[in-house]
Parts: C-alpha cells; sequence; structure tokens
C-alpha cells in the first residue's frame, strides 16, 4: 500500500498587510503560526480594514480545518481512512488491510470432458445408422461360375441394390389415412419392379443356402418359348446383344406363363446354367436386389452392364 503518511507539520500562512496597519496576521485559534498568540474572538461588529478578517472568521475555514489542523486522511498519497474522534493528534491509523481479489473459479474438469464425450457419442450414433442404412440398401456378392459368361466373370465382385424393388402395402398404410382409398394394386413398388434385362440376385427356390445371379427374361403374365435355342417371348423373338458370338444355345423349351409376381431368369451363358429353365419362375420375395456396380477386378470396374434385350418386329 505504500509508506504511511509523515505527521501533519504547521503550515507558516503569510500575514496580509495594507499600509499603516501594524497589527499581526490573524490565527486566532493557533492552528497556523506557532508563535500566535491566542486571543479573543473578534467582538463583532464592522470587518477590520485588511484581509486578516478572511482567516479570523471560522466560518470561512475548509471543513478538513479542525481546531487541530489538517486531518492526516486529507493528505495527497494512498487513502487511509479517518482514525477515530479521539486519536491524539499525529497518531498514526492503522493502515487497512489489503484486500487480495479471490481467485477466480476454474470450471470443473467434468464439465470441459462433457462436450468432447458427447460429440465421440454423436459420432459413433452417426456412423452406427450411416452403416445400417448403407448395409440395408447395399449388399456384397462375389460371383461363384460362369453361368454368366461372358457378362460376368468368375470371381467378379458385384454391389447389389437391395432397396430398388421394395414393396410397400398400400391398403396397411390407407387404415391410418382417413378418406384415402389407393385402390388396386394393394402391394406397390416404391422404385420400380424387375425389368427385362436387368441382373438380379436371388434365393435358391429349393431352399439351400445359396444365392444366383441371373438376368431377368420373362415378365409376369408373359409367355416365355424356347425354340432352337431361341428366346421367344409371346411369340416374338427376343434379341439378345449380351450372348456370347459364336455360341449358340441349345435346346427348347415348351412356353410357359410367367405367374404374377414372379420372374423368368436365364444366365447369359445358355448351355452352362441353371437358370428358371430347371428352377421354374422366380418369386419376386425370393429377389434380392439388382446388380448395380462392379468393381472387381479393376478392368472391370464400372456400372453393371444391365443391358435390355428387345422384341423383335416385323422387320426383323
Amino acid at each position: 500500500m505504500g509508506d504511511a503518511p509523515q505527521p501533519q507539520r504547521r503550515l507558516s500562512w503569510p500575514s496580509l498587510r495594507v499600509a499603516g496597519d501594524d497589527e499581526p496576521a490573524a490565527d486566532p485559534s493557533g492552528n497556523w503560526l506557532p508563535s500566535a498568540a491566542p486571543r479573543d474572538a473578534d467582538p463583532g461588529g464592522l470587518p477590520p480594514p485588511t484581509f486578516d478578517w478572511l482567516y479570523r472568521d471560522p466560518r470561512r475555514w475548509a471543513p478538513q480545518h479542525g481546531p487541530r489542523g489538517r486531518d492526516p486522511s486529507a493528505l495527497p498519497g494512498p487513502f487511509l481512512p479517518p482514525g477515530p474522534a479521539d486519536a491524539p493528534h499525529g497518531a498514526h491509523a492503522s493502515p487497512a488491510p489489503a484486500l487480495e481479489p479471490a481467485p477466480a473459479a476454474s470450471p470443473a474438469a467434468g464439465s470441459r470432458a462433457l462436450p468432447l464425450v458427447r460429440e465421440i457419442v454423436e459420432t459413433i450414433l452417426l456412423a452406427v445408422l450411416v452403416f445400417l442404412a448403407v448395409r440395408a440398401s447395399v449388399q456384397h456378392y462375389r460371383v461363384d461360375g460362369t453361368s454368366m459368361y461372358p457378362t460376368l466373370e468368375d470371381g467378379e465382385f458385384l454391389l447389389v441394390n437391395s432397396l430398388v424393388y421394395t414393396r410397400v402395402d398400400v391398403e396397411a398404410l390407407a387404415r391410418y389415412v382417413p378418406g384415402w382409398d389407393p385402390g388396386p394394386p394393394a402391394r406397390r413398388y416404391l422404385f420400380h419392379a424387375p425389368e427385362r434385362g436387368d441382373i438380379v440376385v436371388f434365393h435358391h427356390p429349393s431352399g439351400v443356402h445359396r444365392d444366383l445371379v441371373k438376368r431377368v427374361i420373362g415378365l409376369p403374365g408373359e409367355t416365355v418359348e424356347i425354340r432352337g435355342g431361341v428366346v421367344y417371348i409371346n411369340g416374338r423373338r427376343l434379341i439378345e446383344p449380351y450372348l456370347a458370338d459364336g455360341d449358340v444355345p441349345l435346346g427348347d423349351m415348351a412356353p410357359v406363363v410367367v405367374p404374377p409376381d414372379s420372374y423368368f431368369v436365364m444366365g447369359d451363358n445358355r448351355n452352362h446354367s441353371q437358370d428358371s429353365r430347371v428352377l421354374g419362375p422366380i418369386p419376386i420375395d425370393d429377389i434380392v436386389g439388382k446388380a448395380f456396380l462392379t468393381w472387381w477386378p479393376r478392368d472391370k470396374f464400372g456400372l453393371a452392364p444391365n443391358q435390355a434385350p428387345r422384341l423383335a418386329g416385323a422387320e426383323d
């Protein structure tokens, strides 16, 4: 806080005199001039013709100038609270104790770690949701065999979209929507139904834990027939550009009507494929999804060759 103030020394106040005034400067209470002799207060009446009356009149003294002189608390310098009223003149007041700021409360370690823990939990939950969404919509398969050669080779890896053929029961939804009559059919595809030429993965109809990959040839309600290795749909020849050149399909098949919600599938390697000619039409509920990407080997990377055949016209 600094050094304590020194005791107040009395001031030697110069007297103000005018010509012909032999009276010494007034100090009625002896506060300013140590040699000033006490004298009675001015008996009143008219003020003296000098400026000394300004200093005689106690009413004109500053408030801090009491009978004992200037209070130490009024001195310039560090602030000291005034001492008790009965303290002797010149006594030093004890300095006030130093006030030290209270240390700032540091945040708890737990409050600092809480945002980090929350972000980690949110990141993990987001990663789990993304994984589940991808797992529900995309599945990974490896081609085993040559039934789809030359379109797909043995050992080729595929990504299959398992949501593209998803069906929704609109009648069940209509029960919760007042006034909505969806009409037939009761179940509708969320995106689209399997189309001719789609490469699809499906469960083996016999219940064997094995999935097969083939190409959609016949749609529900169509009549599929094979004569001399050539496929006919409703009596019209099917032109298939994806078949290997020089590999003539063999065999015949009597006309087969594809049931509703089922599909006639065949391999591109017709002479080495176990497909609907043996297994029969495949129900839509057994179809896993549609191949949309091949990613291995590297030279095969790209979109899956879902090349659609066309029906021959009168000019073909």
